[in-house]
């Protein structure tokens, strides 16, 4: 590649596969993907490694393939991580000023979050994030994004933390080390998989991303702009599949294969008359499409009533103006959007490929594939993140943290209280 143009390397490490995107920055909303591959991951079980030497040969499969197509080499990148054992939890610290000046000063945001830390974060748990939801100063109810150089008595950080087991990432360390990938920054996939497929408008008015994963569904609540909620639930695609080879006695690659070809969780769609030949365990069967929807079906109404139960119970589903957002392989399943708005009753829609990230015409599908979407927003989260480093107005206030407040205020004293 041109040592004239920036660049930069995403790899997703997921439960059933490793995902790699080396992208040319052109400009911060303008990176155009040159290299991409992706390996079955045989090495993890629920987010957890189960053996390090396949982990690691999936990362050098997946990474020597992009580095291949991009005619390069590939030193160090930014990690997205599971989020399988994931603990979120909203946290606030209160700290006073007492420079001589009385100015706030990052001294003073470094000791809120301290605070806000103290009284969750544990010795067997990593805090991988600690998303800020704003600043409260003195006894304000307006939030400010960034109050370094505010005069004050006092001010109040509000936080999303997010936590992984430190043998979690520990061993994700290992795996990258063995495989001679040097880490930028780790971040959690459901960050990332939210950079890609959340619009600006989404996250600022109220929406919930559902990313359904093979073993995993990652939910992500946003409100004015910032993470507000996010929970794991241990339920995903491959629960799916091992239902339709437990009902069918069918084995899980044939299972698999009719969940891909013939799968949908919509009976509105489907033929009466629409047979499927099925190669069972005791030999060939036929069965009817309707048949292999309703055990579809079943897993997935349980799925998203979990889902409803954790956005009710966490107070934040009447905040979501803009609904729920849907990706991941799992929810590309025919008639998944209409199950979402019937469970959930909001409105509901698929994912929206980040126009930000983009390739040469011919490489444009199978980036646009939902295996990449993680790999995509860390791409774009490397360069929001590289902006907010060196560009923040020491005086903004941003005026849609009233509106936070005031529409969100009781969400936030619910997750305040749960933990």
């Amino acid at each position: 590649m041109s040592e004239a143009v920036p660049s930069v390397v995403a790899i997703d490490i997921g439960t059933h596969k490793v995902s790699v995107l080396i992208g040319k920055v052109h400009a911060q909303d303008k990176i155009e993907v040159v290299g991409m591959a992706y390996a079955r991951n045989r090495g993890m079980n629920k987010g957890k490694i189960i053996s390090l030497e396949k982990v690691v040969s999936a990362i050098k499969n997946a990474v020597q393939e992009a580095e291949d197509m991009a005619e390069c080499r590939v030193h160090s990148a930014w990690i997205a991580i599971p989020s399988t054992e994931l603990r979120s939890f909203y946290a606030s610290g209160r700290t006073p000023i007492l420079n001589q000046d009385q100015t706030i000063t990052t001294s003073e945001l470094v000791r809120a979050l301290e605070l806000a830390k103290a009284s969750h974060v544990t010795a067997d748990y990593y805090l991988a994030s600690a998303v800020p939801l704003g600043f409260a100063v003195d006894d304000s109810d307006e939030w400010v994004q960034n109050p370094i150089g505010l005069s004050a008595h006092s001010v109040t950080g509000h936080y999303q933390l997010m936590m992984l087991p430190i043998s979690t990432m520990q061993n994700l360390d290992k795996a990258l080390k063995n495989a001679g990938i040097g880490v930028e920054k780790m971040v959690i996939s459901t960050l990332a998989t939210s950079e890609a497929s959340l619009l600006k408008d989404e996250k600022e008015y109220g929406v919930c991303l559902i990313d359904i994963g093979a073993g995993t569904t990652n939910i992500a609540v946003y409100f004015g702009g910032h993470l507000a909620f996010a929970c794991t639930l241990q339920l995903g695609g491959e629960h799916v599949t091992r239902d339709i080879a437990a009902v069918l006695q069918t084995t899980t690659d044939e299972a698999e294969r009719l969940k891909n070809l013939h799968g949908c969780v919509d009976h509105n769609v489907i033929k009466p008359d629409h047979m499927i030949q099925v190669q069972g365990i005791d030999g060939p069967q036929t069965i009817s499409r309707i048949e292999l929807a309703d055990i579809i079906v079943a897993r997935y109404e349980d799925i998203f009533d979990r889902i409803l139960e954790n956005l009710e119970r966490n107070g934040v589903l009447d905040g979501l103006h803009h609904g729920v957002v849907l990706t991941g392989d799992a929810a590309q399943i025919e008639g998944a959007v209409s199950l979402a708005r019937r469970k959930l009753g909001v409105s509901a829609h698929l994912g929206n490929p980040p126009l930000q990230v983009y390739s040469k015409d011919e490489l444009l599908p199978a980036l646009r594939r939902s295996l990449y979407t993680t790999a995509s927003g860390l791409l774009m989260f490397s360069q929001s993140e590289l902006e907010q480093s060196v560009t923040q107005p020491e005086d903004q206030v941003e005026s849609s943290w009233q509106r936070l407040v005031e529409h969100c205020n009781v969400a936030f004293n619910k997750l305040k209280n749960l933990f």
